[in-house]
């Protein structure tokens, strides 16, 4: 059972980003509904095939609920990604569903819910000790439906401006997205804002 489990939830996983990645960008809000509402279907069309009812606990939801709750505002610290306080190791069935594999020592915590926000910060070991840390918002069934990468460990001493760290990213309480982005050589040249749709995309509006 835990192994059709295991199977049922990347094949849950693999429809989600799929759907992500074709309808990411420019899709009225009805037309977005209509496309959740199909994909939730499929996705409990692929749960039933393995015999697995979303009326059974759902294990994505049963470890979400687990989870602590990280405050906002949130704001990059190095203490904060070197630390990763409160979060909390991420089973190996949720990380097949999340399509983690190779990655080393994930952890998770969620962030405060609002109406149609669900969203879940997870910590990914890549640098000895160094996480990088990603943002994926979850569906009403908290299935994934996207994800955006907020921060990875690179070279801190060029991440200044003025002597003066920048922030790599940080939320605030209106769910406002801030990204750094980096050259290739680690020098910053300008942030990203993000909000949440209601498709629960992460959009860009800068």
């Amino acid at each position: 059972m835990r192994i059709s489990l295991c199977k049922a939830l990347v094949c849950v996983f693999a429809v989600a980003s799929l759907s992500a990645c074709s309808f990411r960008r420019g899709v009225p809000a009805d037309l977005q509904q209509k496309i959740d509402s199909v994909k939730t279907l499929e996705q409990v069309r692929l749960l039933r095939l393995q015999g697995i009812s979303l009326e059974d606990p759902n294990p994505l939801r049963v470890f979400y609920d687990s989870l602590s709750i990280q405050p906002l505002p949130l704001r990059y610290s190095y203490d904060y990604v070197k630390a990763i306080p409160n979060y909390k190791p991420i089973p190996q069935e949720i990380v097949l569903a999340l399509n983690l594999e190779g990655r080393v020592a994930p952890c998770a915590i969620t962030l405060p819910e609002t109406a149609g926000t669900r969203l879940l910060l997870l910590a990914a070991d890549e640098d000895e000790g160094e996480y990088a840390l990603w943002l994926y918002s979850l569906d009403n069934e908290y299935f994934p439906v996207d994800k955006l990468l907020l921060y990875t460990p690179g070279k801190k001493a060029q991440r200044v401006i003025d002597e003066e760290p920048l922030p790599d990213f940080s939320i605030t309480s209106d769910y406002e997205i801030s990204v750094m982005e980096y050259t290739a050589d680690h020098k910053p040249k300008g942030k990203n804002i993000y909000t949440v749709a209601p498709s629960r995309m992460f959009e860009k509006v800068n």
